[in-house]
């Protein structure tokens, strides 16, 4: 039991690596983008208002997307309960207090 409580505290620790490097990595294709975008401004393919226009619609996509994967994530983690590091602490007291008695009664 206290293995899978510690394992899901590792867990969640790995689960906001990955989130954090998914939001990285949204980011960096932003940046792309505006690049991408820019270079399109320059070249005369685009104006500078139909560039401006696609910029925002870039960003205002991908932050919808990140808001619906986390509002999803939200609703699928909500029901688990995870041990806090108070919960885990308070388990090694009470081990070490059940340890400590049985050594006296042997």
């Amino acid at each position: 039991m206290l293995i899978k409580v510690v394992q899901g505290g590792i867990i969640m620790e790995e689960l906001k690596k990955v989130l954090l490097a998914g939001i990285g990595l949204t980011s960096m294709t932003l940046e792309k983008a505006d690049a991408f975008v820019k270079e399109l401004v320059e070249k005369g393919r685009l104006t500078v208002d139909e560039g401006k226009e696609l910029q925002s619609e870039l960003k205002r996509r991908s932050e919808d997307e990140v808001k619906e994967f986390l509002t999803d994530l939200d609703r699928k983690t909500k029901p688990i309960q995870y041990a806090t590091k108070e919960d885990v602490s308070r388990l090694e007291g009470k081990i070490d207090a059940l340890l400590k008695k049985s050594n006296i009664l042997n």
